[in-house]
């Protein structure tokens, strides 16, 4: 969120109220939907650095060391011109965190630790934040600011302070415990389980593909492993589970202990203040979708705010945030309750569950495309326009599957693809990605094969009206042509990977919005369609 913010030249401030950055994996698996984001932030070869692919999975039978299944959670994804990511990774979300901060710090901008907010007013103009800084002389401060983001976790007091529901379950029969320790004598090429129907599931995944750092898990259904929490009982718990006495330990960096809870707030906003991440919904593990959902929310979020910052936008824009956020994660919050009740809840073991075959247990429903986020769309959204039409759906029809996606082409409200192999005015290889920005929209001009210059100046026109700060213009052409434009740059598009990925007709001008978090805001044939969708994002 801060750094989206940062790159439209907005200040911020992140206060912690913790003392320290915390360690530990968390939220591990980055689904390759947020690499393409990461990639628009600027972030994603510092990730891919220190990113490893998810281990090769081995169960084994209860209390020994004979495997009985080896298998990859996700099918192996191919990698394509409009997806260039193929498969998740996995990375420690400290280390994540520190790749943020990092870029942040090029901005001056950092983190104050040890501060906390304790409440805050708003008013039409903005909001006045009353923050404590802890420590051996605390002080007080009032803040004012024009708005506030709450990303404060499950827990935190933003919620609390809005007076907002959290509505959901507790498995309070369930429990899990977490942790990350060093451990001598167990293989890193896999990601082990060991566990008992109905009791429990033991994993531990290597954290580095040559190291020796693993991270522990134990899901229990139907008693309460508190006491795992503790080091020494958890060692002894995963030695006698998984057979292997000769196990060595060293010191647990991260161990933590919680139930299950699957919430959602009831909306996502409440005049100027707003919460991402897992203060507005919380869920399990399985999916691994919570760190991912709240970079989107947070993507989400940071345009408009930095439209209606700049004055570009009303303030009527963010409440967009909701209307496209909530129903994503609604669904969400079902897809992975039902993957945790099929993977983790599982009360029996079926004979064919026996059987080496990843796909009669709940582990195979990990392998749902939904879970890399390629889906997400907001098709319905007040502020998308589309003037081929809705294929006959009302906003209903296409709320239905705004987390899972539609087969198809795409349409407004879909993630932007990529498209490689692109030579600009100077003959300068480029892609999309690398062309789309986080503090700007990009219109795509798709124009007919030998397109005269005239047709050329004619869809170009309208551009002219939309301030340049707050938009960049780019004409795609399966044809060389002249760099001689002022207000979009020619791109040559030879291997026509970028007609092909947004689906556009070659005998026809057609123009494509993308909206600065790589969605689709308009697919437009006129310069009407066009007025028409920014007429929905900034001021007249």
């Amino acid at each position: 969120m801060a750094l989206a913010l940062v790159k439209n030249g907005i200040k911020c401030r992140i206060i912690d109220k913790e003392f320290s950055f915390h360690v530990g994996s968390r939220g591990f698996g980055i689904q390759p939907r947020t690499f393409e984001l990461m990639e628009l932030l600027g972030i994603v070869d510092d990730v891919f650095k220190l990113a490893t692919d998810i281990p090769t999975m081995r169960a084994y039978k209860p209390g020994g060391i004979e495997p009985t299944k080896t298998w990859d959670l996700y099918e192996k994804t191919q990698i394509r011109p409009d997806r260039p990511y193929g498969n998740g990774k996995c990375l420690s979300q400290s280390v994540l965190e520190e790749i943020f901060r990092s870029h942040l710090g090029s901005y001056d901008c950092r983190v104050e630790l040890g501060t906390e907010l304790i409440g805050f007013q708003q008013d039409a103009e903005g909001v006045t934040a009353t923050i404590v800084r802890q420590g051996t002389s605390p002080s007080k401060e009032a803040v004012r600011a024009q708005f506030l983001v709450g990303a404060d976790g499950a827990k935190g007091i933003t919620r609390k302070l809005l007076g907002l529901t959290f509505q959901g379950e507790t498995r309070d029969t369930d429990g899990m415990v977490w942790g990350d320790v060093e451990i001598q004598g167990l293989s890193n090429n896999y990601w082990h389980i060991w566990g008992k129907p109905g009791q429990f599931t033991l994993l531990a995944r290597p954290t580095t593909p040559n190291g020796s750092t693993f991270s522990i898990g134990v899901t229990c259904q139907n008693f309460d492993p508190v006491d795992l929490a503790n080091a020494d009982n958890l060692i002894k718990f995963i030695r006698d589970e998984s057979g292997m006495k000769e196990l060595t330990f060293g010191t647990f960096t991260w161990l933590s202990y919680f139930k299950p809870n699957m919430r959602i707030v009831n909306k996502f906003s409440e005049g100027r203040v707003f919460l991402v991440g897992d203060i507005a919904h919380v869920h399990s593990p399985t999916g691994g979708q919570g760190m991912n959902c709240s970079v989107q929310d947070s993507y989400n979020l940071a345009w408009k705010i930095a439209l209606v910052h700049q004055g570009y936008a009303d303030i009527s824009l963010l409440s967009t945030y909701n209307e496209e956020r909530l129903p994503v994660i609604t669904q969400m919050l079902h897809a992975t309750t039902t993957l945790y009740t099929h993977t983790v809840a599982k009360k029996k073991v079926n004979s064919e569950e026996q059987k080496d075959d990843p796909k009669s247990s709940g582990w195979f429903r990990w392998r749902n495309n939904a879970l890399h986020l390629y889906g997400v769309n907001y098709r319905w959204s007040s502020i998308t326009s589309d003037e081929r039409g809705t294929d006959g759906q009302d906003d209903e029809d296409m709320r239905a599957l705004a987390y899972e996606g539609y087969k198809g082409s795409v349409r407004a409200g879909d993630r932007a693809p990529e498209a490689p192999g692109l030579l600009d005015g100077s003959g300068k290889e480029t892609t999309l990605f690398h062309l789309y920005s986080p503090s700007k929209h990009t219109v795509l001009i798709f124009v007919p094969k030998n397109a005269t210059t005239e047709v050329v100046v004619a869809s170009t026109k309208v551009l002219s009206v939309i301030p340049s700060a707050i938009v960049q213009n780019f004409i795609i052409s399966s044809t060389s042509m002249p760099n001689i434009y002022d207000s979009a740059d020619i791109l040559f598009d030879g291997e026509g990977h970028a007609r092909a990925a947004y689906c556009v007709d070659q005998d026809e001008v057609n123009i494509v919005v993308v909206r600065p978090d790589g969605i689709i805001g308009a697919f437009a044939t006129s310069a009407m369609g066009i007025q028409y969708y920014f007429s929905r994002i900034l001021n007249q």
